[in-house]
């Protein structure tokens, strides 16, 4: 299955594939700061694939905290539409539903999740084995060091 879905202004796209149905992935409310702010709710799936459509020039790449992660936002809409981590075929990410509008994970319940407890190494692990494998359609963000660091 495909889902897909884009920022406000649609500067920023992203297409989610996997297998599972989305009441099988289930949706996620990570409970820092940054996500409440943003009303984010996230998907994952490590068997699945995303690919992000953008330009680098439409985003801004936003670390904190660990900084084991850059968290994309348009630059045009300021939607936040993923989180991304690694370089090259090891780049993975979650995708918010909420900024991207996935209407098929919109009625999903949603499940709260604090990570405030792991170490560095640790939230970089989950991540890798959590995470879907992403790809970027603009040759330059392919390239992209995603972290971490």
């Amino acid at each position: 299955m495909r889902y897909s879905g884009q920022c406000h202004c649609g500067k920023v796209k992203a297409s989610f594939e996997t297998q599972k149905t989305p009441a099988e992935l289930g949706v996620r409310t990570c409970q820092c700061v940054f996500c409440r702010r943003h009303g984010a709710v996230n998907i994952s799936d490590p068997e699945g694939q995303i690919v992000i459509d953008a330009a680098p020039d439409d985003l801004v790449r936003y670390r904190f905290a660990l900084k084991t992660a850059d968290f994309l936002i348009c630059r045009q809409c300021g939607v936040y539409v993923a989180a991304v981590m690694g370089e090259g075929a090891k780049t993975c990410s979650t995708i918010n539903i909420i900024g991207l509008r996935m209407e098929d994970f919109l009625d999903i319940e949603e499940a709260a999740m604090d990570y405030d407890a792991e170490t560095t190494q640790d939230r970089i692990a989950r991540r890798y084995t959590k995470w879907t494998p992403t790809m970027f359609t603009d040759a330059e963000l392919a390239a992209s060091n995603f972290g971490p660091h």
